[in-house]
């Protein structure tokens, strides 16, 4: 039993890398004798279908970028790229095994930091971006699809598990109250930009909305809030002789209410762009820009609107099935993140107990915000404690001039006897 309670708390360990799965095993563990758990994570994420890790990490370090590094990523472009970012940290405790009406029961709280950033782009978007306009003279850029959003909030959760329902499945809820710090959202319906063979001048069309939280440099801490809803079920099954189990979980499903200082846009229109006139090189004053002050343009193409809205949060879907085959487990997911410019994610799962209160798993799957993706996981359990840490995209971290990504997750959770 003990070793099934393990197997079981590696694997969800691992699947959070990609679901941020929040029904981890210490919340739905049925086989402790131990009256609290409290336990402390963190991860850290970040995954693209095109751009790879090197290019990310100049890019971040704020190197120069060759062309070298920019071909890598344009030999992956494809017309809908993806890239994604994840950072989710926080604490939790959990009552194990309350008896209510000879119905047993698992009470938990949790304390989240949640960070997102996502993005979908075409081509064209890219090489705009990064190598300019003059490959476009006479030609049209098409900056569509694209898509963006940035979400920073802390969420406090209070749930209950029951562990004995109809029989030997499992179902819980759990609720949450969110706090909203910052929001920026931008999704473009259609973007073109046409470039006049000789460079005389540039007309851009946009049909776009933008969504984003007070800026304000005094802004309140809190910008927005709102709820979410976690639900869990988990049902044992037996096929051909193996035991297992399925599960389906739907975590953060919810919205923010952002505050009235919050900025709207929504912009149907075209620009035309032919430079400036210049009358008297030794006296700019003399500059003209066609009477078009900075405020005019932006009451023109950038009508900005204070205004409070609701925005949905991501919300993750997970479905899961792990077979018993003795000395391996095998288990088969798919996790999907709604919101988030993401993809469904479709994996397979092997692990293996060791000695010493080891465990080792190997994860090989397809899409999300990357491709093709490999994690691996190494756990320690000791008699009151278990430390775990993965390793996700391990192909950007092995080829990171082709691939891109790069993800940790660590864990540390103790046990405290009645």
């Amino acid at each position: 039993m003990k070793r099934t309670s393990f197997i079981l708390l590696l694997i969800s360990s691992l699947v959070s890398l990609h679901g941020n799965a929040q029904w981890n095993n210490s919340i739905t563990d049925v086989t402790t004798d131990k009256n609290f758990t409290g336990g402390i994570y963190g991860n850290a994420d970040v995954a693209s279908t095109c751009v790879t890790t090197l290019f990310a990490a100049n890019l971040l370090e704020g190197n120069y970028i060759d062309q070298k590094l920019k071909q890598e990523v344009i030999n992956n472009l494809s017309k809908f790229n993806r890239l994604g970012y994840t950072l989710n940290y926080g604490m939790y405790g959990v009552w194990h095994r309350d008896t209510i009406k000879q119905k047993v029961f698992n009470f938990f709280f949790a304390i989240r930091h949640k960070s997102y950033i996502n993005t979908v782009f075409s081509p064209d978007m890219f090489n705009l971006a990064f190598n300019g306009n003059a490959m476009f003279a006479g030609k049209t850029a098409n900056l569509t699809p694209f898509n963006f959003n940035l979400l920073t909030y802390n969420q406090a959760e209070v749930g209950v598990l029951c562990t004995n329902f109809a029989g030997k499945a499992e179902i819980g809820i759990g609720l949450s109250f969110l706090a909203g710090q910052q929001l920026l959202g931008i999704n473009a319906r259609n973007a073109t930009l046409y470039t006049d063979p000789t460079g005389q001048y540039l007309q851009f069309n946009s049909n776009a909305e933008m969504y984003e939280s007070d800026t304000a440099v005094n802004h309140p801490f809190i910008s927005g809030y709102g709820a979410s809803l976690d639900l869990y079920f988990k049902a044992p099954y037996k096929i051909a002789g193996r035991n297992g189990t399925i599960s389906l979980s739907v975590t953060d499903l919810g919205f923010m209410f952002w505050n009235n200082k919050s900025s709207y846009y929504r912009k149907d229109t075209a620009y035309y762009y032919d430079g400036v006139t210049i009358n008297n090189i030794s006296d700019l004053q003399n500059v003209g820009f066609n009477t078009i002050s900075k405020d005019s343009l932006q009451n023109k193409y950038l009508p900005f609107a204070e205004k409070s809205f609701f925005y949905s949060i991501p919300s993750t879907l997970s479905i899961n099935s792990n077979t018993d085959f003795g000395k391996y487990h095998l288990e088969l997911g798919f996790n999907y993140i709604f919101n988030a410019a993401d993809v469904a994610y479709a994996y397979a799962q092997g692990d293996k107990y060791l000695a010493n209160g080891w465990m080792a798993a190997l994860q090989l799957g397809y899409g999300g915000y990357e491709t093709v993706n490999a994690a691996l996981l190494l756990s320690k359990q000791t008699k009151n404690s278990t430390f775990r840490i993965a390793l996700d995209h391990l192909q950007g971290l092995i080829l990171p001039g082709i691939f891109g990504g790069a993800g940790l997750y660590l864990e540390y959770s103790h046990s405290f006897s009645k």
